[in-house]
């Protein structure tokens, strides 16, 4: 797997967090994303509001704002004795018989409105946008890489709701009631090109909703944004398998939470919880061993502090208890074989278990521990895998589901 190929896998595997990613971000690129429907579309649905289709007939619309105008409808119409527009004499005899009135009239009027045909199409999608883009902001914190869009669409979107016609077709409109397939037909193939995006904007939405791939891709190539790192991507794949495979030995489903820093966990699995780049209440900090006072001593001459390290990955048991700790390390093809990754991890987990068993009860907890690196060309894991010692385990193993056997053992040694 080349690094382009390795860098888009894993941006499908985690595509559930990158929805749900809002720290300081990148443009992320997927080809097949890994997402439930079900448990997404809420999501999908606020990442629309910010879409190219969409913006594409917001930026239209405020540069040719006369363009929207009342269309001519003709709706049936019955009277006593007097024809309104065109006499409708089929379906005035049919009335007649059923009612027994003998001078009752059925006709079409024709009347102008903004509420109904292409014009139902354009209000719809604007007024469900604005309403998207502004629950999305609201869900945002300060700082989220998104917010920039979101309130640049949210403003032009505002603007656009105090055109006097958008306006008054808004007062009438049920967003409960969505575009008829005839009115979507009609902007579809009207001459003027603010129904045509519309159109192309509410046809969007609807394959979205049905869980149309293409759809999908599309619009999370067009808004998706993720960590700026690859590192920090795998590490969250690696977390993502770990709750996977917690559901599937518990019986219970993720709930994956949004990625917004602090110390709240990635996601929870039946009391569980999967922690990313948080040492967690559970650490407590061990006395410092000779290298290490020493360490801090040197690096206090140089007016620096000995740092905060902390695991990759910290798994939690139901009692708030650390039952785990993942070190992950990414590396590119062709500037190391791993054998250096593996080394540098193994003795990163060794000192971080430090912080949550005491000694004479490490290895018991290594031996639920688990080192992951993106490929494994150097070194090999023994089967059966000895007590004591972190499984290794690469992306492809995460992919094929080999970390189902180490939430198997997890769980049979909290019981």
């Amino acid at each position: 797997m080349i690094e382009a190929d390795s860098e888009t896998a894993i941006n499908d595997y985690i595509a559930q967090f990158l929805l749900r990613y809002f720290r300081n971000a990148t443009q992320i690129k997927v080809a097949q994303p890994n997402l439930d429907p079900k448990q997404d579309i809420d999501l999908l649905r606020m990442y629309w509001s910010i879409s190219k289709p969409v913006c594409d007939l917001v930026s239209y619309l405020s540069e040719h704002r006369h363009e929207i105008q009342t269309v001519m409808e003709f709706r049936k119409h019955e009277d006593d004795a007097r024809v309104r527009g065109r006499f409708d004499s089929r379906a005035t005899v049919i009335r007649t018989l059923m009612t027994g009135h003998p001078t009752l009239t059925v006709s079409s009027e024709p009347v102008r409105t903004i509420d109904t045909g292409p014009n139902h199409v354009l209000t719809w999608v604007l007024e469900t946008a604005w309403r998207l883009a502004e629950h999305f902001g609201n869900l945002l914190p300060q700082g989220a890489a998104h917010r920039e869009s979101i309130e640049r669409s949210t403003l032009e979107l505002e603007k656009i709701r105090r055109f006097d016609a958008i306006r008054q077709a808004i007062k009438k409109i049920n967003l409960g009631r969505r575009p008829a397939s005839q009115s979507v037909r009609r902007a579809n193939n009207s001459r003027r090109r603010l129904y045509v995006l519309a159109c192309h904007a509410f046809r969007a939405l609807q394959l979205i909703e049905s869980g149309e791939a293409d759809a999908i891709r599309r619009l999370l190539n067009d808004t998706l944004l993720g960590p700026l790192y690859v590192w920090q991507r795998y590490e969250l794949a690696v977390g993502l398998a770990i709750s996977r495979a917690l559901s599937i030995e518990l019986m219970q489903p993720v709930s994956l939470s949004f990625l917004e820093g602090g110390r709240e966990p990635i996601s929870r699995i039946g009391g569980y919880e999967v922690h990313w780049q948080s040492r967690t209440k559970a650490y407590e900090v061990p006395f410092a061993e000779p290298s290490e006072e020493m360490t801090e001593k040197l690096l206090k001459q140089y007016g620096l502090s000995y740092g905060v390290e902390r695991p990759d990955l910290v798994v939690l048991d139901p009692n708030g208890k650390a039952i785990s700790i993942v070190e992950v390390k990414y590396f590119e093809i062709g500037r190391s074989d791993g054998a250096d990754a593996i080394r540098t991890a193994l003795g990163q987990l060794v000192r971080y278990s430090r912080g949550y068993r005491p000694m004479t009860e490490i290895e018991h907890f290594l031996d639920l521990s688990i080192l992951a690196v993106i490929r494994r060309t150097a070194g090999h894991m023994p089967t059966p895998k000895p007590y004591g010692l972190p499984l290794l385990v690469d992306f492809s193993g995460i992919v094929h589901r080999d970390l189902e056997s180490w939430a198997h053992h997890v769980v049979s040694a909290q019981k």
